[in-house]
Formats: structure tokens, sequence, C-alpha cells
């Protein structure tokens, strides 16, 4: 596993360096989000494989891990978990579940270890209790290599978002319209104190942006409002912890959900690309912000409903 420093291996495919886009790897995927493909493969580091699994937090994102269906032979699953130990040393952390009721379906986990290496690449391994069917054939357990470094994996795009958030922090030092709404329940919380915040808003969700302060100020935990720059030609979106610029190519879209209550309490939403507000079914501030946004051009709006079970 000497080369897991620099890249991940696609079977026949190849290899590929950390760093190449999921995309590249996988050209004919459609959809926004998460992104993973199921590839066949039948080796890789030395053990007998059904598939890869490169997956990555959007299409237009790094592969960050790639995870390997490990063929199910005559041997016990078990014996996959020596030759790891034996080249990584002991692992970081061990579970083990063989005492289980449970321990004999191809369901459940009888063990789970995960190491990294001295180059700061995690591994992990976990073990079913009985093969797996899986599309290339029956699994003994999984076998996961990531990239690690997040910061790294974002350093393309931290230059636009950064330049992104001075946008908007321009536009708020004078803005033009104001519209200011509460909720009952939540709006999308803060990530202010999470460690790698840059990289991942830059891997998972690029549009959303730092509020300003003179924007934030009054929101609360419970308020967003709806602004426009000077001019009344940008329009945004905020809460007092993130904002969104309207009528981008992530930001255009705007979904509202009106849930009935059933077992759950039900709530009305609106939701534009990782961004998202919520409060009561039939929530006054909700359909308030909706008509609001209605008036803002290049969005389109959709409505659904069904009941919260």
């Amino acid at each position: 596993m000497d080369d897991t420093a620099t890249g991940f291996r696609l079977g026949e495919a190849g290899f590929f360096p950390w760093g190449t886009r999921f995309d590249a790897v996988v050209r004919d995927f459609e959809g926004p989000g998460y992104a993973s493909r199921s590839l066949p493969c039948r080796e890789a580091y030395g053990f007998a494989t059904r598939s890869a699994e490169p997956s990555a937090p959007r299409p237009d994102r790094p592969v960050l891990t790639v995870t390997y269906e490990l063929a199910a032979t005559a041997s016990p699953a078990r014996d996959l978990f020596a030759p790891l130990v034996m080249r990584l040393g002991s692992p970081r952390t061990i579970e083990r579940d063989e005492l289980s009721p449970h321990a004999s379906s191809p369901d459940h986990v009888v063990l789970y270890a995960n190491w990294k290496t001295a180059d700061g690449i995690p591994i992990g391994l976990s073990l079913y209790g009985a093969p797996r069917t899986t599309r290339f054939g029956h699994s003994a357990g999984s076998l996961y290599l990531s990239w690690g470094d997040l910061e790294a994996a974002a350093a393309p795009w931290i230059d636009e978002w950064h330049a992104a958030n001075d946008e908007v922090a321009q536009a708020a030092q004078s803005p033009g319209r104001i519209e200011r709404f509460s909720v009952g329940y939540d709006v999308r919380a803060s990530d202010a104190h999470e460690p790698l915040r840059i990289a991942n808003r830059c891997l998972k969700a690029p549009e959303l942006l730092d509020t300003p302060r003179s924007i934030a100020h009054g929101l609360g935990e419970r308020g967003f409002a709806l602004w426009s720059d000077a001019a009344g030609t940008r329009w945004h979106l905020s809460t007092s912890a993130c904002t969104i610029v309207l009528g981008g190519r992530e930001t255009s879209r705007v979904r509202i959900a009106s849930v009935e209550p059933a077992r759950g309490g039900g709530f009305s939403s609106i939701e534009i690309g990782g961004w998202w507000a919520r409060d009561a079914w039939k929530s006054r501030a909700i359909e308030e912000a909706v008509h609001a946004l209605a008036r803002v051009p290049g969005l389109t709006i959709e409505r659904s409903s069904g009941y919260d079970v």
C-alpha cells in the first residue's frame, strides 16, 4: 500500500492521484450533491476484490474516499485482518461484535478497525458476519481508503470562496431593500466553531457564504433576511451564520415543503442549495418569505407536500 499517499487505484481503470475530481473518474454521473459509483475491480492492494466505489461530496469535487468490496473466499473473513496488521501495525481503534445474535448475518459488521498511515492516510476495514451479496459478487467485507486532507482537497476553490465573501461584505455596506423573517423552529445551524469550516463549505456547499455582521445583527438563532445590494440587482438570503447569493447555479431553485402533521408535528420549510429555514406547518413567516422570493428575478419555486410520518 506504498502509493496510498499519492492516490488510489480502481482496478483496470488504473491509478488516480489525490485531487482527481469525481466527474473525471465517472463521466456519466448525473445529479448534484454527494456522488458515488460502484465500479468492477478484481484486485486492490494485494486483496481480491469485487468492486471499488469512489465517492466525493459533489461530482465536481475530488474523490475523498474509495470503498473496496473484498471478495468472499473459502477462507474465513477474519483472515483479511492479519495482512493489514502486518503492513500497517496495530489499528488505532478496533471494535468487535462477534457474540451478537446477529453475528451470522451479512448485514452485521463483526469487526471494524481503522489505521492511519505514516503519511496520514486513513484506512478502515469492516468484516461482515456472512458473505454479502453485491452487484459484482459476494463480499466478505469492505476496505476503506481516504485522502484525509480536506484542506488540500478544497484548496482549488478557497480563493473563489473568499472572493465571493468579499463581494457580499461589500454589498452589505449599503444594502438596498431588506426584509426580515422569524421562525419558531430552526434555521441552518452555525458552523463557526468547526475547525475545517471553510474547507467543508468549499467541498460540500460553496454557495454558503458568511453573513456580514450588519446583516446578522438582530437575526438571532431563528431569524433570516432577504436583502439586495444598493442597485437592487443582486439578492441575498441570510441567517445569522450563512448567506447565499440568489440566482446562481446552485441558488436558483427554491424548494418549498408543506408537511402536514401525522405521527410527527409537521412543518413548513424553504431550501435553496445548502441553505434552509424551517417552521411549523402553515407557517405565516415561511409563506411571507416565499411571496417575497417570488419577486426576485431568476428563481424557480417548486412546492411539495406530504405527511410527517
